[in-house]
């Protein structure tokens, strides 16, 4: 039997959704820290007890880190090529909507390529490449 290669994600920066920051944020437009601590420490746990069972036999797991491109991508949008990370594509700011998001919904912006987030939840596609490039990146761990 040949080694089980396994690879799982991190949680990203649950606090800087803008879901997140309309709902828990109290009028701030600044990623929530508690959420984001949850997510560090949750993290934490999982690199650790991914660290323990790569110490089994015949099993290669690697944990792809999901949360730092993500958090870079959000605290500096223009490092990425985006203008927007704090309001979605498909929301206002204050509502973020994902159930009935689409491109012709009242409000959606004209170029979703220049925004981190598509809904209050979900990545862009322009966010989403830069993100699997950078898993892309970390994979190389599991062809080798």
């Amino acid at each position: 039997m040949g080694v089980r290669k396994i690879g799982v994600t991190t949680l990203p920066p649950t606090g800087c959704l803008p879901a997140a920051i309309t709902l828990f944020g109290r009028g701030s437009n600044q990623c929530v820290a508690r959420l984001n601590q949850d997510a560090v420490f949750f993290n934490a746990k999982l690199n650790r007890t991914s660290d323990s069972l790569s110490r089994l036999p015949g099993l290669k797991l690697v944990v792809f880190d999901i949360y730092q491109p993500l958090f870079d991508m959000i605290t500096k949008p223009a490092d990425s090529g985006f203008f927007e990370s704090r309001r979605a594509c498909c929301g206002t700011g204050t509502i973020e909507t994902s159930f009935l998001c689409n491109v012709r919904s009242i409000g959606t912006c004209s170029n979703a390529s220049q925004y981190v987030f598509w809904d209050g939840f979900h990545p862009s596609e322009a966010a989403n490449e830069k993100l699997a490039q950078s898993l892309l990146e970390q994979g190389f761990d599991l062809i080798s």
